[in-house]
């Protein structure tokens, strides 16, 4: 992902969390995966390799997953601490943040 793309992204979290459409967190996120209620999965580069195969695991072939480079950074974009990864709850921002991307992208 280009510099661009990464604003545009990041825009579009800003708006999620705001609205209350986000899960912050491994757990939360895995929450919403096994409830079925995320819409996109961003996971941080540098997120642990247990917290990657677990959530990618339960993303499967059905939720969409996008690779944020750290969770320093991730965390800061929804106004927390460092986060290794995030559950977007609302599909129509996960479908525009994957047209953003122009495509879907699996970690």
């Amino acid at each position: 992902m280009n510099e661009q793309q990464k604003a545009r992204l990041a825009g579009y979290l800003g708006i999620a969390q705001r609205a209350g459409k986000i899960a912050a967190g491994d757990m939360l996120a895995k929450e919403a995966l096994q409830r079925k209620k995320a819409s996109l999965l961003v996971l941080a580069e540098d997120a642990s390799s247990t917290v990657r195969e677990e959530l990618l695991a339960l993303a499967g072939d059905k939720v969409p997953v996008l690779s944020w480079p750290d969770k320093e950074d991730l965390g800061r974009l929804v106004g927390k601490s460092r986060r290794g990864a995030l559950a977007l709850l609302d599909p129509g921002l996960a479908k525009a943040m994957l047209k953003v991307l122009d495509t879907t992208i699996k970690s």
